[in-house]
């Protein structure tokens, strides 16, 4: 049961994200042809410094990962790793 639980507040932690850079994506760039939920996955599984190296995936199966992911996809967009 808590494995179901685990599973579907991860489903709902990626449903939010992917409206999240949807929502970037649409007010900073060219939605045209982008798919939020593809980019959103392959970004999930890779090795992301601004998380000490760790997969966004990791964290957010963590207590309050999600608004670890979350924050860091903001602060991308503002710039703050330019």
């Amino acid at each position: 049961m808590a494995a179901d639980s685990a599973l579907i507040a991860l489903e709902d932690h990626i449903a939010i994200l992917t409206m999240l850079v949807q929502r970037m994506v649409d007010e900073c760039g060219d939605p045209t042809g982008f798919d939020a939920k593809d980019w959103l996955y392959h970004w999930l599984v890779g090795v992301v410094p601004a998380l000490g190296d760790r997969r966004p995936l990791d964290v957010l199966k963590e207590p309050g990962g999600l608004e670890v992911v979350r924050s860091l996809l903001m602060r991308v967009q503002s710039g703050a790793f330019s």
